[in-house]
Order: C-alpha cells, then structure tokens, then sequence
C-alpha cells in the first residue's frame, strides 16, 4: 500500500513539472514573436 501512495506522489509531480515546462515553452515562444513584431514595427 505504501509503495502505491509513493507512486501515485511521483506520477502526479512529473505531470505537473511537464506541464509547467510546457507552458514555459510555449509562453517563450509567444514572447519571442511579440518581440519580433515590435522590431519590424519600429523600423
């Protein structure tokens, strides 16, 4: 029983560490074009 609470533990804690590197990724990926956008508006 104690193994499958510590499993659940670190099932769970990945999916979200995965997840926020995810959004990392795609938030940088956003910002990156925004600031794109901004260069060739200033020019």
């Amino acid at each position: 029983m104690e193994e499958t609470k510590i499993f659940v533990v670190i099932t769970v804690l990945s999916t979200v560490l995965l997840g926020l590197a995810g959004f990392l990724f795609w938030l940088d990926r956003r910002v990156t074009k925004m600031e794109k956008e901004i260069k060739n508006n200033k020019n």
